[in-house]
């Protein structure tokens, strides 16, 4: 499963208690463009979501919550979700996590 570092976890709880973001709310991560089980893209996108899609794979820390559409859990399931402030904005970047 997908892991979250602390930086991670509080941008997107700074993210999903923004005013107008509903409650149950989460950060899903997505493809960008068509791809299938066997061929995952190299890009990536995060999008505030009011609910879980009917296959995500819904991943809770310390107020965090992100769904990971279902065609990607294979692909981040040894991968660590960090974010950073870039300019006033957050910027998530994926690594490969230790065991």
């Amino acid at each position: 499963m997908l892991a979250l570092t602390p930086d991670a976890t509080q941008a997107i709880e700074r993210i999903l208690t923004a005013p107008g973001v509903p409650d149950g709310a989460g950060l899903r991560i997505i493809p960008v463009g068509p791809t299938n089980e066997s061929e995952v893209t190299s890009e990536l996108q995060v999008e505030v979501a009011e609910e879980p899609g009917e296959r995500d794979e819904v991943i809770e820390n310390d107020g965090a919550r992100v769904f990971v559409e279902d065609s990607l859990c294979g692909y981040l399931d040894d991968k660590l979700l960090d974010a950073d402030m870039v300019e006033e904005r957050i910027r998530f970047s994926l690594g490969g996590r230790s065991t």
